[in-house]
Parts: structure tokens; C-alpha cells; sequence
């Protein structure tokens, strides 16, 4: 590795945790380069909705006379501890070897629901529409986007899932999202006088945008790569690049394909996909054991 490349990662950092502090100590927590590099922009709005969704509730949800809501109120921080701490557990004791799309395609619509519930709840509270009602379902929404954060989450796999650049929501100018981009936008503008908690709605309102064009992306992609994790970021110039081990053809979205010659070279079926014949390495991890024998 050159010393250009190093000090350049170096002032990276430096720049990010002046800028945002509380995302590079959350990214600080992933071991590998590639935990977070696949849907980037979606970790990223859903750290910032999360924490924030997570602080508002108790002034979002302050006219509750419920005693019941009020306790589930207060020890809302150890219950969605308790439901990350269940999550990773389970992804950690399924011991998948490789991403897989279904669980991704599913991740972003759970988290789609969830944020749409929260912008729902907020503003049912703002008019003082069934307070307790709509504060255990703020609730539950909250707990539904952390577990369901965890389906994209890759550090318990061997392989990542990756969309080839052309089918990636915001590599160049898509139809799609500008039609979500603007559906969104006016659903912000409306907000801001329906509710004072116009900011966390707006916030959601971009995660939810973030998460439609992903998921519209997921489900319609007629490929996927699957990658091999990387340490640091310059290690995606090693060979193989970008760490791509196998190009994964979706079967549903190819049928209309007359020629096996359109679709990539050395390529696998989604429903037939077989791992076992790939040459790829697994990264020992320096904090925890990656995958028990």
C-alpha cells in the first residue's frame, strides 16, 4: 500500500469523525471495510432515523396517560437492546455462508413499513388521535426496523450480496427514483404543517426514500454479485477486484432472455446457486471468532 493511499484514509477519517462523530464511532464497530460499503447510503440513514426515532419518543408520546405504555416507555432502551442483541444472535446462529437477496428484498420492505409507521404514529399523536394506541405502535416500529436492519446486515456471512453498478438506484439518472424522489419531497413539504415534529418526519421521509429505490432495485435487478469480504478499502484493488466470486443471474427477471449469450460469463442461477465450488477467502477476524467449527 502506498503512503499517498494512507495518509489519504487517514485525513478521510479525520474529516468524517469532525464531521459526524456519532456515524464514525457506529462504523468504527465494523471490523471489515465491506460490513458497511454494500447500501452505504441505507446504513447511513438508518443509523441517523434509528437514533433519532429512538430520543424522540418520549416527547413524541408525552400526552400518554396509559400506565402500561408509559412503563414500556421507560425501558424502551434496554428492550431494543435486547431485540439487537436476539437479532445478531440469530444471524450469527444461522451460519450463512452467503448473502442472500430474498433475505435483503425482505429487509427493505420490513424497514419500509416500519418508517412509514413511524411518520403514521407521529402524526396520529399530533392531533391527539388514539395517543396510546399509536405510541405502542411507535414502539413496535422501532423494534421492526432494528431486527429488520439486521437481514442487510453482512457480518455473519462468508459473502456479501452486491448490485452490479448499472442496476444500483443511484447510479445515474433512474426513472424510479425521481418519481419516489418527488412523491417524497411533497409528503415533506405537507408535513411541515401537520406536525412540530416536521424534522424527524422529513428524516424519515428520506430513509423511506432511500429504502423504496433499494428495494425497487433489489427486486427488479436481473443480476448480483457475490463478493468476498475486504479489511480496508484499498484492498478492493486486489485480486480478484472488488472481491466479486461469482456473477448471480435472478431467474424470475430473465425469462424473457432469448439467448443464454446475453447473460454473463461463468454465471449461477439464483435457485440453483451452489457455493460450495467457489474458490473464495475468509477474513479471521481480530476481535471474535467469524464462524464456530
Amino acid at each position: 500500500m502506498e503512503r499517498s493511499t494512507i495518509i489519504c484514509y487517514i485525513l478521510k477519517c479525520i474529516l468524517f469523525g469532525l464531521l459526524n462523530p456519532l456515524w464514525f464511532i457506529f462504523s468504527l464497530a465494523f471490523e471489515f471495510y465491506t460490513h458497511l460499503h454494500p447500501f452505504g447510503l441505507t446504513h447511513f440513514t438508518f443509523f441517523h432515523s434509528f437514533v433519532c426515532s429512538t430520543l424522540l419518543i418520549e416527547p413524541v408520546t408525552y400526552e400518554t396517560k396509559e400506565a402500561s405504555l408509559l412503563l414500556l416507555l421507560h425501558l424502551h432502551l434496554v428492550i431494543l437492546f435486547g431485540v439487537g442483541v436476539l437479532s445478531s444472535a440469530a444471524l450469527k446462529e444461522a451460519k450463512l455462508k452467503a448473502q442472500k437477496l430474498n433475505h435483503v428484498i425482505l429487509g427493505f420492505f420490513v424497514m419500509l413499513l416500519s418508517v412509514w409507521t413511524l411518520f403514521g404514529s407521529i402524526i396520529a399523536i399530533g392531533f391527539r388521535y388514539k395517543v396510546p394506541v399509536f405510541g405502542f405502535m411507535y414502539f413496535l416500529a422501532l423494534c421492526s426496523l432494528l431486527a429488520s436492519w439486521f437481514l442487510l446486515c453482512n457480518v455473519w456471512s462468508d459473502l456479501y450480496l452486491t448490485l452490479p453498478p448499472k442496476d444500483q438506484p443511484f447510479f445515474g439518472i433512474k426513472i424510479y427514483v425521481v418519481l419516489f424522489g418527488l412523491l417524497h419531497l411533497s409528503i415533506s413539504i405537507a408535513s411541515f404543517f401537520l406536525t412540530k415534529f416536521w424534522p424527524l418526519c422529513c428524516l424519515l421521509l428520506f430513509a423511506s426514500f432511500v429504502f423504496s429505490c433499494n428495494l425497487w432495485s433489489c427486486f427488479f435487478t436481473k443480476s448480483y454479485y457475490l463478493c468476498e469480504h475486504r479489511r480496508h478499502e484499498w484492498d478492493m484493488q486486489e485480486s480478484p477486484i472488488d472481491g466479486i466470486i461469482c456473477h448471480v443471474v435472478v431467474r424470475r427477471n430473465v425469462r424473457r432472455v432469448e439467448h443464454r449469450t446475453k447473460l454473463p460469463i461463468g454465471f449461477q442461477f439464483d435457485d440453483v446457486l451452489d457455493i460450495n465450488g467457489l474458490w473464495y477467502t475468509v477474513l479471521e477476524s481480530h476481535r471474535v471468532s467469524h464462524r464456530d467449527n
